[in-house]
C-alpha cells in the first residue's frame, strides 16, 4: 500500500527522485514547488504552454541550474539549455496526452515505483527509517512535496511507452541477420604505416625551416613568465596541534542536550488482512479470518510463520517485522495499540484504514537521554572537527593579513604558521605547480596581481589553504628563430613523414589489390605484416583496438583489401584472410533473447518518434504552444553571465 501504514498526509512529504527513462535531462522537473502555478509576468516570460499549464523562464532556469551544477561545463551550458527546455516540453506534452487517453496509475503502482527508485530505504518493501530518508532527500536540495504526483507520472509514462513496445514486430530474417552478426568471425592481415617510421626519410634544409618560421612566426611566442611563491597551510599539520579536553566535551554536551534525547520507541510486528476495495461481505470474512489467526497465536502458533503465510503487505516475508518506530510514525489506530502493549503481548484485531491488523510488540524503550560517556567519542570528533575548521580559517586569515603587509617575508611568515612554501622562479601561466598541479584559482589570482602583492586566501584540494605572492612578471614576446628552430623542424618533419606514410599506404593498397603478395610487398618496404586472431564485431583486434574500426571486414570477401584507414593515428591497409560463418543451428537457443533485444532497439527509435508525434499533434491542435523567441532570450541571458 502506498502509505506504508504511515499517515497519508505525511508520506506525501517524501520526494521521488529516480530518473525518468523517457527523458534523461528532465530528471528534476519536479524540484521547484511553483510548477504549473500559471503565474508569470514580463520579467518571467512563458516559454511554453501545455494544455493550459505554463513553463516559465524562471522555472526552466532554476531547474537547469540545479541539474547542471557541477555536471556541465560552463561553456557548454548554452548548448544544453535549449535541449533541457525541449525535454521539459516533450515530457509534459506526453503526460497531457496520456491524461487525454485516460491512462492512470494506482497507488500500488506508484508505491512500487518509489520502492524501485529507493531500494536502500525500503528493505522488504517497507520504509526502514523516515528520518534517514528525509535527510537523504534534503541533502540533494529536494523539496518534500510532490512525491506522489511524480511517482504517478512515471507510471503513466511507462504505460504510454509500453503501448509502443507492444506493437513492435521483428521478422525472422531480422533475427537471423542479428544472430549472424553476433557470431560470424573474421581474421585479417594488416600493415601499419606509422609516420614515425618515415621520419628518417625526411630531409630539411635550414632555409626551409627559416622560411616556414617567417611565414608562421606569429604563431610562435614566448609566454609571459611569472615568479611567485605559494604558501600552503595543511590541515593535517594544524590538526596535530589541536587538543580537546574533557571539560570542552562536557560543555558541548550540556549545550546540545536535545540532540541526545531519544524518544520512546517500540519494536513490533503485525499480520495485515487488507480491506481496501472490499465489499462488506468480504470484510466480514476477513475479520473472521483475523479472529481465527489471533486464536491460533494465543494457542501457541508461530507468529512469523503465520505472517509469512497470511499477511498482505511487504513485511510478510520478514515475518511481519516492522522494526523500531517512534510515536506518530504509524497511523493512529495502529500507533496507539503498539505503544500500549507490553513486550511479547498480543493485541486483539485492530481496524485501520488499510484493514485488520494483529499486532505484537516485541520490545519497548522509554524516552531517555543518552549519557555523556555513551556519546563522548562521537562528540569528540565533532568538537575536534569544529575546532580544526575554526583554527584553519583563523590561521589562514592571519597568515594572509601578514603576507599583505610584508610580502617579502614569505619564509618567516610561513615558518611562524608551520606552512610550506612552494617557489616557482619562472613559470608560464597555467603551468603545473609541484605538489599542487594545475590550479585555476591560483592562475586567476596571478592574472590580475601586481608584483609584491599577495593573493586572497585560496582553498586547495585535500583540505589546504594557500596564499600566493607574486615576485616578478616578465611580459610575453614573439619568439626568435633560434628559440623555436628545433620545435619547427620537429613539426615539419612530422608533417612530411605523415604525408610519406599516407602516400606509401595508398601505393601499398593498390598493389595488393592488383594481386601482389602482402607479405612480400611489406618486406620490400621494410614493414611488418600482423596476422590477427579470429574476431567478432564486439571484440578487439590485436594492435588495432575495437573491431568497429574495421566493420567493412565482415562484408568484404576473403582476399578483399581494406584501406588505407586511419586507425590510432596510423594509416592501415588490411586484407581479409579468413572468415567463419555463424552456426545457424544454434539460433533456436538464443532466438528469444535476440528477439527481445531487437524489440528494445526498435522501441527506443519508436519512442522518440512517439514523443515527436505527440508534440506535433498537440501543437497542431493548439494544445501546445512554444515561444522559441523567449527560449532564445533565455539562452542569450545565460551566455551573458
Amino acid at each position: 500500500m502506498f502509505n506504508l501504514f504511515r499517515s497519508s498526509d505525511k508520506i506525501k512529504k517524501y520526494l521521488l527522485g529516480g530518473l525518468l527513462t523517457l527523458v534523461a535531462l528532465s530528471m528534476i522537473t519536479y524540484l521547484v514547488p511553483n510548477y504549473n502555478t500559471g503565474t508569470t509576468d514580463t520579467t518571467n516570460p512563458v516559454l511554453a504552454n501545455i494544455g493550459g499549464k505554463k513553463i516559465t523562464a524562471l522555472e526552466a532556469q532554476q531547474l537547469f541550474q540545479k541539474y547542471s551544477a557541477g555536471r556541465i561545463p560552463a561553456d557548454l551550458m548554452e548548448v544544453y539549455l535549449p535541449q533541457f527546455v525541449e525535454s521539459m516540453i516533450s515530457q509534459r506534452a506526453a503526460l497531457y496526452e496520456a491524461g487525454q487517453l485516460g491512462l492512470t496509475s494506482s497507488d500500488d503502482e506508484a508505491f512500487a515505483n518509489l520502492v524501485a527508485n529507493y531500494p536502500q530505504f525500503f528493505p522488504n518493501g517497507t520504509l526502514s527509517s523516515k528520518d534517514q530518508f528525509e535527510q537523504a532527500l534534503a541533502q540533494q536540495g529536494i523539496t518534500l512535496q510532490d512525491v506522489v504526483d511524480e511517482a504517478h507520472d512515471q507510471v503513466i509514462l511507462r504505460k504510454l511507452q509500453g503501448a509502443v513496445l507492444g506493437s513492435i514486430v521483428v521478422t525472422p530474417k531480422e533475427i537471423e541477420d542479428e544472430f549472424r552478426k553476433k557470431y560470424e568471425r573474421v581474421r585479417i592481415q594488416y600493415v601499419a604505416f606509422p609516420a614515425a617510421k618515415f621520419r628518417d626519410s625526411v630531409k630539411l634544409s635550414d632555409d626551409e625551416v627559416r622560411k616556414f618560421y617567417e611565414s608562421t612566426k606569429a604563431s610562435y611566442a614566448q609566454p609571459e613568465k611569472l615568479g611567485y611563491q605559494v604558501v600552503v597551510l595543511d590541515q593535517d599539520k594544524v590538526a596535530a596541534t589541536i587538543n580537546v579536553t574533557d571539560e570542552q566535551l562536557r560543555a558541548a554536551y550540556s549545550n546540545a542536550l536535545d540532540n541526545f534525547r531519544m524518544p520512546e520507541r517500540v519494536h513490533a510486528r503485525h499480520i495485515l488482512l487488507k480491506t481496501e476495495g472490499k465489499s462488506d461481505a468480504e470484510k466480514k470474512a476477513l475479520h473472521a479470518k483475523a479472529e481465527d489467526l489471533l486464536k491460533q497465536l494465543k494457542a501457541g502458533a508461530d507468529f512469523a510463520d503465520l505472517a509469512k503465510k497470511n499477511s498482505q503487505d511487504g513485511t510478510a516475508e520478514n515475518g511481519g517485522d516492522l522494526g523500531w518506530f517512534v510515536r506518530n510514525q504509524m497511523v493512529p489506530e495502529f500507533d496507539s495499540v503498539a505503544f500500549t502493549l507490553k513486550p511479547k503481548e498480543l493485541s486483539g484485531v485492530v481496524t485501520s484504514q488499510f484493514g485488520y491488523h494483529i499486532i505484537q510488540t516485541l520490545e519497548k524503550e522509554p524516552a531517555k537521554l543518552k549519557p555523556f560517556e555513551e556519546v563522548k567519542d562521537e562528540l569528540a570528533k565533532e568538537v575536534r572537527a569544529q575546532s580544526l575548521s575554526e583554527k584553519m580559517q583563523t590561521m589562514g586569515d592571519q597568515m594572509h593579513a601578514e603576507l599583505i603587509k610584508s610580502p617579502k617575508s614569505v619564509a618567516d611568515i610561513a615558518k611562524k604558521y608551520g606552512a610550506e612554501v612552494i617557489t616557482m622562479p619562472s613559470a608560464a601561466p597555467g603551468e603545473a605547480i609541484p605538489g599542487l598541479g594545475v590550479n585555476p584559482e591560483i592562475d586567476q589570482s596571478l592574472a590580475t596581481m601586481k608584483v609584491n602583492e599577495a593573493s586572497p586566501l585560496v582553498t586547495l584540494p585535500n583540505n589546504r589553504l594557500a596564499v600566493v605572492v607574486l615576485n616578478s612578471r616578465t611580459p610575453g614576446r614573439p619568439a626568435e628563430f633560434n628559440e623555436v628552430q628545433a620545435q619547427i623542424r620537429d613539426k615539419m618533419t612530422n608533417d612530411r613523414a605523415a604525408q610519406i606514410a599516407n602516400d606509401r599506404a595508398k601505393e601499398f593498397a593498390e598493389r595488393v589489390k592488383n594481386g601482389e603478395d602482402i607479405t612480400k610487398l611489406a618486406k620490400s618496404m621494410g614493414l611488418d605484416v600482423t596476422n590477427s586472431s579470429m574476431f567478432g564485431r564486439v571484440d578487439s583486434i590485436d594492435g588495432l583496438g575495437p573491431a568497429s574500426t574495421l566493420e567493412e571486414a565482415f562484408s568484404a570477401p576473403v582476399g578483399g583489401v581494406l584501406g588505407p584507414l586511419s586507425i590510432q593515428g596510423r594509416n592501415v591497409v588490411a586484407r581479409v584472410a579468413e572468415k567463419a560463418a555463424a552456426d545457424m543451428a544454434a539460433l533456436p537457443v538464443e532466438h528469444d533473447t535476440i528477439l527481445q533485444s531487437l524489440k528494445q532497439k526498435k522501441a527506443q527509435d519508436r519512442n522518440a518518434l512517439l514523443m515527436d508525434g505527440i508534440l506535433a499533434k498537440l501543437t497542431s491542435e493548439g494544445k501546445v504552444t512554444v515561444n522559441q523567441k523567449e527560449i532564445q532570450n533565455l539562452v542569450a541571458s545565460l551566455r551573458q553571465k
